[in-house]
């Protein structure tokens, strides 16, 4: 059976968050999930700007002491929110990311858990996002990206 196509109203919506009910993450957020986000920014968000929240999240997961510090540092996670929103009004990310990292900062706030999904689901966000040298598609590899000899 073929995935569900992701929206807007879908993204993210899974009772389950990240996580599958059977053990470990649902591959949506690695694959469809992510590449739904790179399309809904790569117009107008800069790599920079995506680098850096992502480089902030990381930060805080470091932190958390591997889930030892989570509930004591968890709320800095709602820091991101007005954050994005300046990102936003700067013109440095496209409006979506705001919607972006509000649903994944109400899930990942939810346990440590859903919080590594985010940081598995922006990684990988993050991996895809075109490259300032590639603006137009993520880089996938391939003979032409290969350094001369």
């Amino acid at each position: 059976m073929a995935p569900v196509p992701v929206t807007r109203s879908n993204y993210l919506t899974d009772p389950d968050g990240y996580l599958l009910p059977s053990g470990g993450y649902r591959p949506a957020i690695y694959l469809e999930e992510a590449q739904f986000v790179v399309d809904n920014l790569k117009h107008r968000t800069t790599p920079h700007a995506l680098r850096r929240f992502f480089n902030r999240v990381k930060a805080i997961e470091r932190s958390m002491d591997g889930g030892r510090h989570f509930e004591a540092k968890k709320s800095e996670l709602y820091s991101l929110i007005p954050q994005a929103h300046y990102a936003v009004k700067r013109q440095l990310a496209q409006e979506f990311f705001s919607m972006f990292i509000e649903r994944n900062v109400a899930e990942a706030i939810q346990s440590w858990e859903q919080f590594q999904g985010f940081v598995k689901h922006f990684e990988s966000v993050v991996a895809y996002f075109p490259t300032e040298n590639e603006p137009t598609a993520p880089n996938r590899g391939g003979s032409h990206h290969a350094r001369p000899q």
